[in-house]
């Protein structure tokens, strides 16, 4: 009789077990209140599989993983599988942004906070950190990065490193494709606040055979100052230091005109060199314009001329290049020498030789022509040399007439 008591209470309890049980319907629930919840009570992880096999899981401390039975992070994904551990696609249609992926890093302490952090890594093929393409909106950026800091803290809209024994390593590659006609950034950095530096875009590449910070294969516009080799730029809008070297400051080439290489220089005294790399090379100032002068001295070019000098010149040797002909012609038999008693009056009456300007023509032109001048002094030379024959023949006809 006992027996029989102990099994009915049994049966009773099974009953009251199942009829206050919660089941899971695989068409949904209804009717569930704000206190029920799937999940555990215990210090259990709870896990999904699919297949039997588990695919995630959430553990103790509320960390996520996706691909791995024990996650570090918040959430913690990890394949061998896919192409992409995430894909984030964002279709909503808004007149205002819409983010595929927005990430925040706020850090209120003395470390670094990195709103996003991608790292590429691969034994052949490229490696991309952050790949950002945008395209076919109005102003496109492919990575637009925003750090607000506090303090005396560094902070990096986009903070990008490459390293690796592949072909190429890019810290940062950025590519805009689009349609738009308002603007398409590639890359756009701005930099405001109240730290003594700011940086709007910052580059460095180091441990190479070759290293570029920086590399352009279109336009570069700069609205500001350019210095290279130095960071002072109050003076000028483009300056150039070279030190600790022997090299020249600056080099420029143009292979489409042949080999032809020229060099700047500035010596340790302030002197200023510019050469050719040949012996026989030239440097040539021109202007596309047969106008075009080139001054010396000052800004202002003399009418007229091609070289204009405001001060004196020296040199070892001056040639000048004359198109008129040289006056050997005085000598030809048919040239008319003016008489010695035209000469005189001439003289008499002017103050100045023939065809020899006069001093006023000499101020109303600020100046003699070199090659001119030396023309007519040439001439007046075999001139003066014809006048000592005319008179040496007199001279000779009557000593031999006194005789």
């Amino acid at each position: 009789m006992k027996n029989l008591q102990k099994f009915t209470y049994l049966i009773l309890i099974v009953i009251g077990m199942n009829a206050n049980a919660q089941t899971w319907n695989l068409s949904g629930n209804a009717g569930t209140l704000g206190s029920q919840f799937i999940g555990t009570t215990d210090a259990q992880t709870l896990k999904f599989r699919t297949s039997n096999l588990q695919r995630m899981v959430l553990d103790l401390n509320g960390r996520l993983g996706i691909g791995l039975t024990t996650p570090s992070y918040r959430l913690d994904v990890t394949t061998s599988t896919e192409t992409r551990a995430i894909n984030a696609n964002n279709t909503f249609s808004s007149a205002n942004n819409t983010y595929g992926t927005y990430s925040i890093a706020n850090n209120p302490g003395t470390s670094g906070a990195y709103g996003v952090y991608g790292q590429g890594r691969g034994a052949t093929g490229i490696n991309t950190g952050v790949y950002g393409n945008a395209s076919e909106g109005s102003t496109n950026y492919g990575c637009y990065g925003l750090a607000n800091t506090v303090a005396s803290q560094a902070g990096y809209g986009i903070y990008a490193a490459s390293s690796g024994t592949g072909t190429n390593n890019y810290g940062g590659y950025f590519s805009s494709l689009g349609t738009s006609t308002t603007g398409n950034y590639a890359v756009y950095g701005t930099a405001t606040g109240a730290s003594p530096v700011n940086y709007g875009v910052y580059g460095s590449a180091t441990g190479a055979t070759t290293n570029w910070a920086g590399y352009f294969l279109q336009n570069v516009y700069m609205g500001g100052s350019v210095g290279v080799g130095t960071t002072t730029l109050s003076d000028s809008k483009f300056s150039v230091q070279q030190t600790g070297t022997t090299t020249t400051t600056a080099k420029f080439l143009n292979t489409s005109k042949g080999p032809n290489i020229s060099w700047v220089h500035f010596g340790t005294t302030g002197d200023w060199y510019l050469r050719s790399s040949a012996n026989a090379g030239k440097v040539v100032i021109q202007d596309q314009n047969a106008n075009a002068t080139v001054c010396i001295g000052s800004n202002v070019a003399a009418t007229g001329y091609k070289l204009s000098v405001a001060g004196k010149v020296i040199c070892t040797e001056l040639k000048v290049l004359l198109q008129a002909n040289w006056p050997d012609y005085v000598f030809a038999k048919d040239y008319k020498l003016m008489p010695l008693n035209q000469l005189e009056e001439y003289i008499s009456t002017n103050n100045h030789l023939p065809d020899v300007p006069s001093a006023k023509e000499m101020d109303e032109k600020n100046g003699i022509e070199v090659g001119e001048m030396q023309t007519l002094l040439v001439k007046k030379l075999e001139e003066a040399n014809l006048y000592i024959l005319q008179l040496n023949k007199r001279v000779s006809e009557l000593e031999s007439k006194l005789k």
